[in-house]
């Protein structure tokens, strides 16, 4: 609403009497009072209306000359009403608004008859103003236009002028002077309900558009494929949608009742910081960090948060994470494909050389061992040789194989099958060894799964070696098998547990690191080369320490497994192989 040009003050009567009919209630009667809606207090909406009548330069004198009409307009207030009414159902645009028929007519009837008493009462207080507010809200309430406020104000003006005119005993200068007064009213009434129309027409327009603009922005966040969360000053998260849902394994009412989880999924640590310095205004902040997702592996998510203007006006932190881990482990993979290029280059060009070199020296070693057959010392230092000719080969076959791409021949496997047939192709090395293998395992082990039969034996193993190489007797390798859920999917965990003094530190960390080896004979590529096999097949795998002693190789493999309550029953039972 515009500002009301500044007019000379009132007299100081006419002021006082105004200031001086507030009620000390905020409600009077079943009417509301207007300060309260329109956000002012009722000080300053007496003051508004005084402006109004500063404008019209209205006076005590017009309040009590309006006052003593209203005997001369009482008996047509009866005309004035009817023609009112009638008026209104000749005009179908107006006439819609009245739907229950002459009841409700009967009913506008007797408080437009009110409104005609209130308009001569002398008695222009705030409940004179909140009911005037109150028409003006009720015409954007049943949608009736403007324009017709304006019109039916000028139909009573005249219908009150002829209703004065044809009682009026006085001279023509008083009726003049009192049909001023009566304008003056007039005026100040149409201003008002403009005033209230215009208010609650603009307020209601607003606060359409903000519903609308909310819903937009919710079917915008709610679809869009990034998180998004809102935190507010408490820390609190007062949004969460459905993606950030999926990403984290939690529903938005459980982040919204638990600021820790919000720190968490922000990354903890140095992310109070980035939203403490965000609310105080130091602008946008990026950073990237790993979350732990709830039943499922970790997520790399880069952040950016935003303040912005939350509820009440309050500032809070509006938080957009995209999932970058896909992206990650494509980079991973690709440097992992670009070292392994650069391995099956070198190994290209060193091949054939070594091989050549490797063939001479089995040659000659041969032929010494035909001559040396008289002399211990020479024989010893012979086999030794041939045991460096072997670890050398060795070598060159395992960067051969890891370096080679890895292209699956899948066929219908067992996995029971597979690592007892990995177990049996080490009984040399295990021929003077207290070794069992113990399988822990529920039926998931004997589901047929498509997998490549080669490449799954060599990964168990490799295992199996390395349990066999770091562990001492009495050696006992434990295989369980059992599905899982995971992100939703159903996965098959997979883990072999040795009882030797388990992985260190650094071990844990470099494990699947290609050359990487504790042991003085080792390649270094055992886990690297189970790594590619596994990945290969889509799966994952982890190294860890089992409680209590020993080194646990955990394997996930992707598969929708339909295991039996009968097969999870029996999942514990023991069995041995040689």
């Amino acid at each position: 609403m515009s500002a009301t040009p500044d007019f000379p003050e009132p007299s100081a009567s006419a002021k006082v009497r105004l200031v001086a009919t507030l009620p000390a209630a905020r409600t009077k009667g079943n009417v509301e009072v207007p300060g309260e809606v329109a956000g002012m207090s009722e000080q300053d909406f007496a003051r508004r209306y005084a402006s109004m009548q500063r404008y019209v330069g209205w006076t005590d004198s017009d309040a009590q000359r309006v006052a003593a009409l209203w005997p001369l307009v009482a008996p047509h207030a009866k005309s004035l009403i009817e023609d009112f009414y009638a008026e209104i159902q000749r005009h179908p645009d107006a006439s819609r608004v009245i739907t229950g028929g002459l009841a409700q007519i009967e009913r506008l009837s007797q408080t437009l008859r009110e409104w005609l008493t209130q308009l001569f009462s002398g008695n222009y207080d705030v409940d004179y103003i909140a009911r005037r507010w109150r028409v003006g809200y009720r015409h954007v309430e049943i949608g009736l236009e403007q324009r017709f406020t304006s019109l039916v104000i000028s139909r009573l003006r005249t219908g009150i002028k002829q209703a004065l005119c044809a009682s009026w005993s006085g001279s023509p200068e008083e009726l003049a002077v009192a049909l001023g007064s009566v304008n003056k009213l007039l005026d100040l009434d149409h201003a008002l309900i403009q005033d209230a129309y215009e208010f609650e027409y603009v307020r209601r327009q607003r606060q359409f558009e903000r519903e609308r603009g909310e819903r937009k922005f919710r079917h915008l966040v709610e679809n869009a494929s990034c998180l998004i969360m809102i935190v507010d000053a408490t820390r609190a998260a007062v949004y969460f949608n459905p993606y950030a849902e999926s990403a984290t394994g939690y529903a938005a009412g459980e982040v919204e009742r638990a600021p820790e989880l919000v720190a968490a999924i922000l990354g903890s640590g140095e992310a109070e910081l980035r939203v403490a310095a965000v609310l105080a205004g130091a602008g946008p902040a990026a950073y990237e960090t790993q979350i732990e997702r709830r039943g499922g592996t970790p997520r790399w998510i880069n952040w950016t948060l935003s303040r912005i203007d939350g509820i009440d006006d309050e500032p809070a932190v509006l938080a957009v994470g995209h999932d970058v881990t896909e992206q990650r482990r494509a980079a991973a993979q690709v440097l992992q494909a670009n070292r392994l290029a650069t391995i099956g280059e070198m190994y290209a060009r060193l091949a054939h050389e070594s091989r050549n070199a490797l063939q001479r020296m089995r040659v000659c070693t041969e032929m010494l061992t035909d001559q040396l057959v008289a002399s211990p010392d020479a024989s010893e230092l012979l086999k030794r040789s041939e045991h460096a000719q072997h670890d050398l080969q060795r070598l060159l076959d395992e960067v051969r194989n890891f370096a080679a791409p890895i292209v699956l021949e899948k066929t219908e496997c067992r996995l029971h099958t597979l690592w007892r047939e990995a177990w049996n192709l080490l009984q040399s090395v295990r021929r003077d060894r207290r070794a069992e293998l113990i399988e822990a395992t529920s039926a998931a082990g004997g589901e047929p799964m498509r997998l490549d039969r080669f490449r799954m034996v060599q990964a168990f193993r490799n295992i199996f070696e390395n349990s066999l190489a770091a562990c001492g007797d009495p050696l006992r390798l434990t295989v369980s098998c059992r599905p899982i859920t995971r992100d939703d999917a159903t996965w098959l965990e997979l883990t072999v547990d040795d009882n030797g003094s388990g992985f260190s530190e650094a071990a844990k960390e470099r494990a699947f690191e290609p050359f990487f080896t504790t042991r003085a004979s080792g390649t270094g590529l055992g886990l690297a080369i189970v790594r590619r096999v596994v990945e290969a097949h889509g799966g994952e795998v982890a190294v860890a320490n089992v409680p209590g002693g020993g080194a646990r190789i955990a394997i996930l493999l992707p598969g929708q497994l339909q295991v039996s309550s009968e097969s999870e029953a029996n999942g514990a039972s023991v069995g041995r192989l040689p």
